[in-house]
Formats: structure tokens, C-alpha cells, sequence
């Protein structure tokens, strides 16, 4: 009985060892070796309603770089970020569960490839994002880092609901529109919150230079102020007058 003992506990060892070896030998893509989920901190998301499509910054689970509060950086996750929960969403690769990661563990991400722009980073800032909330840290989209910053805020309001029916059960959905936050900020941490963007409250951030604001503004036409390319132009002209 001992000896059967002995050969069972070893044949286990075995099944052991070779299934650890098998699973170094497992091809890894898009995974960054040195970086290790582990790092990633959060909670399996299983929300109770459907949530507007509309509400994600990226329709599509993109790569990212999670840069975290520790100082570590985890490459080359799959991501998403959904402006209404100001949540950012990683999905577990080997078995593909969606997990909300926890929002204290996070300075910033950035999307490696979002339809062909590398330059997308999100920083974790402290305010307000809504007249009604209370002071806290929420993700903003970095537009512009320099002697006069530029945050968006990618938030949303109601409008309106429908009816629709997912398994066989009807329920009322809610869909949303997007009303983006700007948040100018100084190196001395002075900031301008705006819901919109037009002349009148650009000339409030320098009223000694609304002259040269508006010549700008004139010379660089644009239907609105969702262009970031443009976004960061004007940013850094205002930079230069405030200087």
C-alpha cells in the first residue's frame, strides 16, 4: 500500500511538472513578458443593465499601457474606457471575463493605436466632473501637457430611453449623449472649467490678449472644438500668452 501510495504521489508530480513546463512553451502574443497581469488589481464586471454602446471611448478592446500608482507600467492590455462610469475595463485573456479595474492603482493609460493615433493618454485628475459631485479623481483625456494643460472630460447626459429585449426579457434601456468637460489648467494649478468651448470664454483665460485670441481663432477656422489636433494648436498658443 505504501509502495502504491509512493507511485501515485510521483505520477502526480509528474502531471505537475509537465503541465508547468507546457505552459512556458504556450506562444504569447500581444502580452509584454515582463509585465504581469498580477500587477492588475480589480473586479469581475457583470452589470445588471445594458449598457449604452455609445458611452465607450473606444468601441473596440484596443491595446493599452496601464501606467500604475506604484510606478510600474503593465503593456500591451486589452482595454476599454467607458466615459459614463469613468471606468477603465481590461479583458482577462485566457478566459476572457471583462474586469473594471480599480481606479486608485491607476495614474494614467494610453491607447497604443486608436484609427491610427498613438498619442492618446489618460490621466487620473482630482475636481469635480459634474456641478453636482463631490470633489475626486476621475480619468481626463490629456490633450495638451505644457505650461497651459489641456484635460476633456468624456462625459454624458440622458436622452431619452427605449424598450428592448435581451433574453427574452423586456426592459427599459437608457441612452445617452456625450457632453465633453474642458479643463485648462496652469503649472500653478489655476484652472478653467468650460462644458463648451467659443470666443467669449477663450478670451477669459487671458483678457489681456482677447485681441490676439481672436485673430488666431480667425486665422485657424474649425466647425467645432472636438478636432484634438486642433485642441492642442490652440492650447499651446494660449500657452505662449500666458507666459
Amino acid at each position: 500500500m505504501k509502495a502504491k501510495i509512493i507511485f501515485i504521489y510521483t505520477i502526480v508530480l509528474i502531471i505537475t511538472f509537465q503541465s508547468l513546463q507546457g505552459q512556458k512553451s504556450f506562444p504569447i502574443d500581444n502580452i509584454d513578458i515582463k509585465s504581469s497581469e498580477l500587477c492588475l488589481t480589480g473586479e469581475l464586471f457583470t452589470p445588471d443593465q445594458v449598457i449604452d454602446g455609445t458611452t465607450y471611448f473606444n468601441s473596440e478592446w484596443l491595446p493599452g499601457d496601464i501606467y500604475l500608482s506604484n510606478g510600474e507600467i503593465v503593456r500591451n492590455k486589452f482595454i476599454k474606457y467607458n466615459g459614463l462610469l469613468d471606468e477603465l475595463f481590461w479583458k482577462e485573456p485566457k478566459s476572457n471575463n471583462v474586469i473594471k479595474l480599480d481606479k486608485e492603482a491607476i495614474r494614467q493609460f494610453h491607447f497604443q493605436n486608436l484609427n491610427g493615433d498613438s498619442t492618446i493618454y489618460f490621466r487620473k485628475i482630482k475636481g469635480k466632473r459634474n456641478a453636482i459631485a463631490d470633489s475626486g479623481e476621475f480619468f481626463a483625456q490629456v490633450v495638451n501637457d505644457g505650461s497651459l494643460s489641456l484635460f476633456v472630460l468624456h462625459t454624458y447626459k440622458t436622452a431619452g430611453t427605449e424598450l428592448i429585449r435581451k433574453n427574452g426579457v423586456l426592459f427599459e434601456k437608457v441612452n445617452y449623449v456625450e457632453v465633453p468637460v474642458y479643463i485648462f489648467r496652469l503649472t500653478n494649478n489655476n484652472t478653467f472649467v468650460f462644458k463648451s468651448l467659443n470666443r467669449k470664454r477663450l478670451y477669459s483665460i487671458s483678457p489681456a490678449n482677447s485681441e490676439k485670441i481672436k485673430e488666431f481663432l480667425k486665422t485657424n477656422r474649425t466647425r467645432d472644438f472636438k478636432d484634438i489636433s486642433y485642441l492642442r494648436r490652440l492650447t499651446e498658443f494660449l500657452g505662449t500668452l500666458m507666459n
